[in-house]
């Protein structure tokens, strides 16, 4: 199968890794991946990132950080399908793709498009889950409308937009692809 070595689309896709990738082990599925004893004690070995999330919810008191089992009170259920979907599905994409294109510096394959393709447009439709969902918090905790606005905008919308242009470029090597086989077919008849 052709390999798509289009190295500054994959190397965007590589810094999208690099970033998102600490963010996902370190703040997102500290509960999923880490023991308490891990992250909460002051000379735990993650106890900068455990900080870092409380940081966080203290600025933003976002309900969707704090989400654990514990705290579902079947509003935020869902919640617990997207960690654990995070952690089956994201969390291996992001490992292959930053060893595929970036250890062994290899282009992208047509399995390894759509799979990009599935990971961005999933990455896409659950932030704007979230987003929509923050319509509908609490107004009595969110008095200032700003913060709501900050952590909406900077917070959740470049992991809407970033990866629905990911999505576009996945879908375009695709397409590509697709007008490949297709123009080989009918040069094959005309033969």
């Amino acid at each position: 199968m052709a390999v798509e070595n289009s190295t500054w689309r994959n190397n965007v896709w590589l810094v999208w890794f690099y970033i998102v990738f600490p963010i996902t082990v370190l703040i997102d599925l500290q509960e999923v991946i880490y023991p308490s004893s891990f992250l909460v004690p002051a000379d735990a070995p993650l106890h900068f990132a455990y900080k870092a999330k409380q940081d966080y919810i203290a600025k933003f008191n976002d309900p969707i950080v704090q989400w654990s089992p514990e705290t579902a009170s079947g509003h935020d259920s869902w919640m617990g399908l997207l960690m654990h979907l995070e952690f089956f599905f994201l969390l291996p994409v992001m490992i292959y793709a930053m060893y595929k294109m970036g250890i062994k510096q290899k282009g992208t394959s047509g399995p390894d498009e759509l799979l990009f393709f599935v990971y961005a447009l999933y990455n896409a439709f659950t932030t704007v889950i979230c987003i929509y969902d923050s319509f509908y918090w609490d107004k009595t905790i969110w008095a200032d409308e700003s913060q709501l606005w900050t952590l909406r905008s900077a917070y959740y919308a470049p992991f809407v937009f970033v990866p629905l242009l990911g999505a576009f470029d996945m879908g375009s090597r695709i397409l590509s692809r697709f007008k490949a086989a297709d123009a080989a077919a009918e040069a094959k008849k005309i033969e």
